[in-house]
């Protein structure tokens, strides 16, 4: 089948349609979208602490990147932003007070909510799993970096993952 083309004699005839306003209406939905997973999804919120958090984080990591880039030790900028150089950079940043006080509609009991919850990430939570995982590697390794021997429900079926 020919798909008509957008000329003025197939519009008039009415065997073209034009969509207008196609993207201010994806862009619409998507902050439409955006906003329905806001509750289940805090750091997808604009009134939340843990979205800025989560931004100045990751600007912090742009950020450090760019004299790493100017400097020319990793050829294009996009080589530069790559998992294994700065994901896990500026995990324990916070945003400073006195940005805090400049998000004002941004409840200041979240800010103490998420700074408490990173404490007892902290204390709990990262030395009981913080041992399981391993950071990726440049190299495909099979998927190893995702078995670890303390997970192993029998330990007499070790063969290759102890390896590792």
């Amino acid at each position: 089948m020919r798909v008509a083309l957008r000329t003025k004699e197939n519009i008039l005839e009415g065997t073209c349609v034009l969509i207008d306003g196609y993207k201010a209406g994806i862009a619409v939905i998507a902050i439409a979208a955006g906003l329905a997973s806001a509750k289940t999804y805090p750091h997808f919120n604009p009134m939340s602490a843990y979205f800025y958090t989560n931004f100045y984080r990751w600007a912090l990591r742009y950020i450090s990147l760019l004299p790493f880039w100017i400097g020319g030790n990793g050829g294009n900028f996009c080589e530069t932003t790559r998992i294994w150089r700065r994901r896990y950079y500026y995990m324990d940043e916070f945003i400073p007070p006195w940005l805090q006080s400049a998000l004002f509609y941004v409840r200041k009991e979240e800010w103490a909510k998420e700074e408490l919850e990173f404490r007892r990430f902290k204390k709990y939570a990262e030395p009981a799993f913080g041992k399981h995982y391993r950071f990726p590697t440049k190299e495909f390794n099979k998927f190893k970096s995702q078995f670890t021997v303390e997970t192993i429900e029998n330990p007499h079926e070790v063969s290759e993952l102890s390896i590792i």
